[in-house]
């Protein structure tokens, strides 16, 4: 999967597929407790660093390949290797999301 990683196993959220928005460490910060490291393309620039529905694609292809697994998936976090926010059309994919949930 190129965009989407998990699901992961949270004591505080239980299962959750989380979903990247932005390149690798494309953040508007470089917080020196970052799990991931130095911020390598430190931005406040806003653009549709991912395509939107090439992420919705594969996360349809995830949803049809893992029938088993979505009893267990509490939750979708928007996040991952950078900024969420950064992405221009986030509400466009937060809206399709909710539109396609149960």
């Amino acid at each position: 999967m190129k965009y989407l990683y998990g699901p992961v196993k949270s004591r505080r959220l239980g299962f959750s597929l989380g979903i990247n928005l932005t390149p690798y460490k494309t953040c508007s910060f470089d917080c020196v407790y970052c799990q991931l490291g130095k911020t390598s393309n430190l931005t406040i620039s806003r653009s549709e660093y991912l395509k939107i529905s090439d992420i919705l694609d594969e996360l349809k292809e995830w949803f049809s390949s893992h029938k088993d697994d979505l009893p267990a998936l509490d939750y979708i976090t928007v996040s991952g290797s950078g900024e969420p926010t950064l992405n221009i059309k986030i509400p466009d994919l937060i809206n399709q999301l909710k539109r396609s949930s149960p």
